[in-house]
């Protein structure tokens, strides 16, 4: 049995990069490590301070993956999760008084919800399978979230489910043999933007609320994964590998205009928007490890808000509550 939860652990650590044959030449790069954070990470004045602005992270600075949240420049980092397991990655209820994650703290990944302080913290799903990533529905009536069928054979066994807010209710949108993961609902509630290998290689598609209609937007050779709305819904950020390099780049909602947002020869991955669509959060190995990064939704102006000497990923943006 611990062998078996030794294994998930390492399926679903790489699962939050996707190791893939496509450059597997590049994978060792890609691992998520284990390290500690030091909290000091305001350096010079250089990090702005949008009022009322939080982000969620998962971090290793305590010694397990915890969810943390900070303020949008990198201040007042604060662990919100306190449990022996992985907890994480986290998501902002639309009005930001819920943060729903995964955790492994029952023996299995499940979703949980918590207050925004991390009180109350309420399992929602039990399933026998794996629940990972989700999000909720603009509206906060329904969640997105992928169903892991076999721990040992991700990239064949990732399904896309909904489910009402309470954990009730659940259906499958996807039914294939494909990968299908990171689920985002848009903004407009209408679509929700996955990334799947159904036609032989991970590319972002959409697809409407119910499953029906899925359309591949960046039908690309190399990975195109990852995606994030922009808040009006009419852009979406994802991580790509086709130009020989992990970086952060933009398209429309269509798939038009893509354009490169980051150019370092570090790995520039997940990436989350700023309520106000200004700017946009990531994360990056360019210093030693993950660390989380801001830079304006052009790309200019990056910064380092965690400045840690552990892992912090899985940066998500919401506003305070008012």
């Amino acid at each position: 049995m611990k062998m078996t939860q030794n294994l998930i652990h390492v399926v679903l650590i790489f699962v939050g990069l996707l190791l893939l044959n496509s450059c597997s030449e590049n994978s060792d790069k890609l691992i998520e490590i284990s390290q500690e954070q030091d909290e000091n990470n305001l350096k010079a004045g250089k990090v702005w301070s949008p009022l009322g602005s939080k982000i969620t992270f998962t971090s290793w600075r305590d010694g397990n993956p915890e969810v943390y949240v900070m303020n949008a420049n990198g201040s007042k980092q604060t662990r919100l999760t306190n449990y022996p397991e992985w907890d994480g990655p986290s998501v902002w209820s639309p009005d930001r008084k819920k943060i729903l994650f995964p955790s492994f703290r029952n023996g299995n990944w499940d979703l949980y919800v918590m207050n925004a302080d991390g009180s109350e913290i309420t399992r929602l799903t039990d399933s026998p399978e794996a629940d990972w990533k989700a999000d909720w529905s603009p509206d906060g009536e329904k969640i997105v979230f992928v169903r892991i069928f076999n721990y040992l054979h991700p990239r064949e066994n990732y399904e896309i489910f909904t489910m009402n807010a309470d954990g009730s209710g659940e259906i499958r949108l996807t039914d294939n043999r494909a990968f299908d993961a990171h689920p985002r609902w848009s903004p407009k509630g209408d679509k929700i933007a996955y990334h799947s290998n159904r036609d032989g290689n991970v590319d972002v598609y959409i697809m409407n609320t119910d499953g029906s209609n899925k359309v591949n937007l960046t039908n690309n050779k190399a990975f195109d994964g990852f995606s994030s709305w922009s808040p009006d819904g009419n852009q979406i950020a994802f991580s790509s590998y086709r130009d020989n390099n992990w970086e952060v780049y933009l398209m429309g909602a269509d798939g038009s205009d893509v354009t490169r947002l980051t150019y370092n020869p570090a790995i520039d991955g997940q990436s989350c928007w700023s309520p106000d669509g200004n700017k946009m959060a990531f994360e990056t190995n360019r210093d030693g490890n993950m660390e989380i990064y801001v830079m304006n939704a052009d790309g200019s102006n990056q910064i380092n808000l965690t400045n840690s000497p552990e892992n912090d990923i899985y940066a998500n943006w919401g506003k305070a509550d008012d």
